[in-house]
């Protein structure tokens, strides 16, 4: 999680929705599905719009997280990780086109193999 995006997250709930949310021991922000709309679409896309002021999610399966992180690694593409229920969310600039990206497949887990005698 990216702690300056964070303490902005944090700062703007704070003074536009005082009492709408809480934060956990791991500073996971929490709200109610009926305060959607003022912190899910306006607080929270107005945090997004300070790291990249033209952006998009990536969401994907949790298994291809090192994939698409890879990626961006190797390629300079910018990204910030956010978490939403629990599942890994990828925030970069509007200008890339991940729908296009040729991407390793995920790395399986280490396979243990049976001797043959």
């Amino acid at each position: 999680m990216d702690d300056v995006l964070n303490r902005k997250l944090l700062a703007l709930l704070s003074s536009k929705a005082k009492g709408k949310f809480t934060v956990d021991a791991s500073r996971v922000v929490h709200y109610s599905h009926n305060d959607e709309d003022l912190i899910g679409n306006d607080i929270i896309c107005a945090v997004r719009a300070a790291a990249f002021p033209s952006w998009q999610l990536v969401m994907f399966p949790a298994d291809w997280a090192g994939s698409y992180t890879d990626y961006m690694v190797k390629h300079d593409i910018p990204f910030r990780e956010e978490v939403r229920d629990g599942q890994l969310r990828l925030l970069i600039p509007r200008r890339f086109r991940p729908h296009s990206w040729k991407l390793a497949p995920p790395r399986a887990g280490l396979q243990r193999l049976k001797a043959v005698s």
